[in-house]
């Protein structure tokens, strides 16, 4: 199980990180066609353990109806949508215990695509980006 410490080392090492700070960082990959998606990872203390937390915001609560966001949430395969503030986010959470550094990449990618693949699913796109830095408040 890696330290928080070797998780940034390896993400620092693998990409080029948006933001960093002590207890969390930001990835923003980009896809085909220019399209952006941004995955903030972090780490904190619940229960007397240490958990990662990876999320990447999708829309504006106004843009999908509380129903049709739960029935998203349940056919995602990693994670699940959550309503943080008036975005939505989908967020998965893992106890650093468990996990290896492969495992990140993996979420993280995961998390990524299933944010971007929601987003592009709503009638009338518009990038999360535009909502990025009201998430990243609310989370730090």
């Amino acid at each position: 199980m890696p330290t928080w410490t070797e998780i940034k080392d390896h993400a620092r090492s693998s990409y080029k990180l948006a933001e960093e700070h002590d207890h969390s960082f930001k990835v923003v990959f980009e896809y085909p066609g220019g399209r952006l998606q941004a995955v903030i990872v972090s780490h904190y203390q619940a229960m007397g353990r240490g958990w990662v937390d990876l999320s990447s915001a999708c829309c504006r609560a106004d843009r999908m109806e509380a129903r049709a966001a739960l029935q998203q949430s349940f056919n995602l395969a990693v994670g699940s949508l959550c309503l943080d503030g008036d975005v939505y986010v989908v967020r998965h959470t893992v106890m650093a215990d468990h996990l290896q550094i492969a495992d990140i990449e993996v979420s993280m990618h995961a998390v990524a695509r299933a944010a971007g693949q929601i987003e592009q699913s709503l009638p009338v796109h518009e990038p999360a980006s535009d909502i990025l830095a009201e998430v990243e408040r609310e989370l730090a």
